[in-house]
């Protein structure tokens, strides 16, 4: 028995060996998984580093080599071929404010006299040519600059340094077309830095420069002006032309908004072309889903989230929203099954990329949490107010934004063929002029709707400045984007999407969805859902605006958001002018409903920064009224109210309307979103 024992004992001792040793083989798999990584990362930035000196170090050499040759030509002698030192005859240059630097000088020993008679003569030459002597005497232990011969830099120059030439004379003038008030040296220097140490080997290249490739050598206003105009004219395909630009006059002559450069949309950076996601270091339980098109388990996926981080930050140390959405799109779409926002039917949620793309985005300023400069600044309070509008700096607030990414024209970029800045404002009097003599039914006449066409670029160029401009200002000047009509108009061109055709699609179909569902399982729902369903029945909403109402009600509650973030409930008999006086109306858009009680209101008002904006008329339904009502967070540059945002982003995505910068939904919102039933949130 003692032996059986012993025998039992010592397999469940080996058992337990085997399952230490295991286990601790797959800790340090994993401990030196990311080590290398670390590791690699260090390397890859270390070798950037070193490429980046060595052609800094080419840079010194040839300005080196180009200063003794001007100063061989302004003294009438020949720079000496071999290495200054190594004979008795060479001479030594004396180096004055070629580097700026003290101790460049100290390299060469200079004889004071000798020195100064060379200045003395030559007062405007960088470069002097001082008495002959041996370096290796004085300096023995002096680091040497290799010199090339004089023949390699500057004379027999082939096909390829002609082409090199052609190169930095349209940079040059490129430069100096942007920058007219730099003085040509500077000029000259900037050129010779983009071609012998940023690489920029033709005019293209130029999209490409960041400014802290510059930053040495230019102001910061100019540095920016010049990255700015080379990545718009790439965008534009007028790198090598003269751009139309866009100039518009003021307004008018008490006033003039602050001109407002075009911003051009998404353009990919250059590491984004050629960055690799690295499918080879996928976890095996990753690799083997994608394999069979299941879906990614929550530990593999954050796994690999890291691993693809890790990578994008070898090129990008802090990488953008936009960024990461691009790298989660080519994930999604390799693998759209594993890794894709996917409902339990097999129907893509959104654009089918936003989780993975949050994800990575979290990942990112997680690993950069102590990092102060990669931190994401916050826009900076305007120093200075427009006379008389100190009480409106919060509410016009909201609306200063400086992008839209989504929009597929929400800045244009020249002015539509044909036309001039004046002729723009001689439209933009005409249909203010028709306006103010018909009235708002105006909209409807075919010659206004040519007028807004051809002067959005105008209204865009006004709605964008920043500080913004006020409500009553844009309705002063263009009265016709504050109908239905016009705005929706307006809308189509911003987006490329006809929001009211898209609502009578998709509003009431979706709404009864939500609604029966609701009612079907009244008993598990609080307090607050449960009176909200009774209120439907006794109002009983057959009809499609109290379907469309209800459903956006019990959404509202069901999320926790409180109504009156959307919704105002005004006297059915009440106007524009006593809302407006009767009320207190907040900044951001509200959808005035006009009855006893929310789902009996049969009429509609949209008010914005405390005023009555839009008038619906009577014969449109509802779906009219929250067309304009979602309109205006577009049009306008609005934010979502937070005490509304996952209702509102529900409405949104839903109606597969394209995000803005303005729009983005927050992570929380995206998790309240995911517990809802997917035969609910299911697109048709």
């Amino acid at each position: 028995m003692d032996i059986m024992h012993a025998a039992e004992f010592q397999t469940q001792l080996t058992s337990i060996m085997e399952t230490l040793a295991k286990t601790a083989v797959v800790e340090i798999s994993k401990l030196f998984e990311e080590n290398a990584s670390f590791l690699r990362l260090e390397i890859t930035r270390f070798t950037s580093e070193n490429e980046s000196l060595k052609k800094k170090c080419h840079f010194l050499e040839n300005t080196l080599q180009c200063a003794r040759k001007t100063a061989g030509k302004m003294n009438g002698t020949e720079t000496p071929l071999g290495h200054p030192g190594l004979t008795d005859t060479g001479h030594r240059p004396a180096i004055d404010n070629v580097f700026g630097k003290e101790w460049c000088m100290n390299l060469w020993r200079h004889e004071e006299s000798r020195v100064g008679e060379q200045e003395d003569t030559h007062l405007d030459s960088p470069v002097i040519i001082g008495e002959p002597v041996n370096l290796l005497e004085e300096e023995p232990d002096m680091i040497m600059i290799k010199e090339e011969a004089f023949e390699d830099c500057s004379s027999g120059i082939n096909e390829e340094d002609q082409d090199n030439q052609s190169v930095k004379g349209a940079v040059q003038e490129e430069i100096k077309r942007i920058l007219p008030e730099l003085d040509l040296n500077k000029v000259q220097d900037v050129v010779s830095h983009l071609s012998l140490v940023v690489g920029v080997e033709k005019t293209e290249d130029l999209s490409l420069v960041e400014v802290s490739d510059i930053q040495d050598f230019l102001e910061p206003i100019q540095c920016r002006k010049l990255v700015k105009t080379f990545k718009q004219r790439e965008s534009l395909g007028q790198v090598d032309g003269t751009p139309n630009e866009m100039t518009l006059t003021p307004l008018s002559s008490n006033e003039s908004l602050p001109e407002q450069p075009f911003i051009p949309s998404f353009i990919k950076s250059s590491w984004l072309r050629s960055f690799q996601i690295p499918w080879n270091r996928m976890p095996a339980a990753l690799a083997q889903a994608t394999s069979t098109g299941e879906r990614a388990r929550p530990g593999p996926r954050r796994e690999f989230v890291r691993i693809v981080v890790a990578a994008m930050q070898a090129h990008c140390p802090n990488p953008n929203l936009a960024a990461c959405g691009e790298v989660a799109r080519n994930i999604v779409s390799t693998y759209p099954l594993t890794f894709g926002d996917i409902s339990e039917e097999g129907e893509q949620l959104g654009n089918g990329f936003s989780c993975l793309q949050r994800q990575l985005k979290t990942r990112v300023e997680h690993v950069n949490r102590d990092v102060m400069e990669h931190r994401i600044r916050r826009p900076r309070r305007p120093s200075m107010k427009r006379a008389g509008e100190q009480d409106n700096f919060m509410r016009k607030n909201v609306r200063c934004k400086v992008d839209s990414y989504g929009c597929i024209n929400w800045q244009p970029s020249s002015i539509p063929e044909g036309e001039t800045a004046e002729s723009l404002e001689m439209k933009r009097k005409v249909a203010a002029e028709i306006f103010q003599s018909a009235g708002p039914k105006a909209a409807e006449l075919p010659n206004v709707d040519d007028l807004m066409q051809q002067t959005y670029v105008y209204q865009r160029h006004m709605i964008n400045s920043c500080p913004p401009p006020t409500i009553s200002e844009i309705e002063g000047h263009w009265p016709f984007l504050f109908t239905e009509r016009g705005l929706c108009r307006h809308f189509k061109i911003l987006t490329g999407i006809d929001i009211r055709s898209r609502f009578n699609e998709t509003l009431f179909d979706k709404s009864k969805r939500i609604l029966n569902y609701f009612s079907r399982q009244r008993l598990k729902w609080n307090g607050e859902i449960q009176s909200m369903l009774s209120e439907i029945e006794d109002a009983n909403a057959t009809d499609n605006n109290k379907i469309a109402m209800s459903a956006i009600l019990l959404m509202m509650k069901y999320f926790k958001e409180k109504d009156n973030a959307v919704f105002i409930l005004a006297d059915e008999n009440s106007t524009k002018t006593s809302i407006e006086n009767e009320m207190s109306l907040p900044a951001t858009p509200r959808l005035i409903m006009l009855g006893e009680t929310l789902l009996t209101s049969s009429k509609w008002f949209v008010s914005i920064e405390g005023r009555v904006t839009h008038s619906i008329d009577d014969q449109l339904d509802f779906a009219a009224a929250l067309s304009v009502f979602f309109g205006c967070f577009y049009v306008f540059n609005i934010e979502y109210e937070e005490s509304a945002s996952t209702t509102l982003e529900l409405i949104q995505r839903r109606r597969t309307i394209k995000f803005s910068s303005n729009h983005i939904p927050r992570s929380e919102d995206y998790d309240r979103l995911s517990i809802l039933p997917v035969n609910v949130l299911r697109k048709d």
